[in-house]
């Protein structure tokens, strides 16, 4: 066994609820929520830091998820670049086409709800829990609307909270 899995937890100081959890959601994308992010295109594909690397939202906890897979002697590398990828991100550094491409997915994601019934049932279901109306589509249009500085504000509010290695027994 040569490899391990890097986990970074960090808090987002947004969620559902938020006005701005639009923008959270395409910091996402951006980061690492899809195969153009920051987190697969740098840490895995042009560094080969990382077996994978990608990042997740936790919509409803204010918690966002880096998880990646990372040989032992890389560890090091591979958490100094997830970093500098979000501090990429903090200071507004992505293109105009890493947003657009983080925008298309983010939306993509939510018209495509409203096309199979069980992704529907589990999308009205967390709505209802955390007490919230709006609908998919609702929710694109705000995300079509979200400017590249209020990405860069949600991308801004993310902080380091955890870090955690899992390895075997050598």
């Amino acid at each position: 066994m040569t490899q391990g899995k890097l986990s970074m937890g960090f808090r987002t100081g947004a969620d559902a609820w938020d006005e701005d959890y639009p923008a959270l959601t395409l910091v996402n994308a951006v980061y690492g929520g899809t195969t153009t992010s920051k987190l697969f295109m740098n840490v895995r594909e042009r560094l080969s830091l990382c077996y994978y690397a990608s990042s997740g939202l936790m919509k409803y906890k204010d918690v966002m998820l880096v998880s990646s897979g990372v040989e032992f002697d890389k560890v090091g590398q591979a958490q100094d670049e997830i970093l500098a990828q979000l501090k990429n991100c903090q200071e507004g550094q992505f293109s105009d086409d890493e947003l657009e491409w983080a925008r298309r997915s983010v939306v993509s994601t939510l018209m495509t709800t409203l096309d199979a019934q069980s992704r529907l049932e589990d999308y009205w279901l967390g709505q209802s829990a955390a007490g919230l109306t709006e609908a998919p589509d609702e929710l694109a249009e705000r995300v079509e609307h979200t400017t590249r500085e209020q990405v860069t504000a949600a991308a801004q509010k993310l902080t380091l909270d955890t870090v955690y290695f899992l390895k075997g027994k050598e």
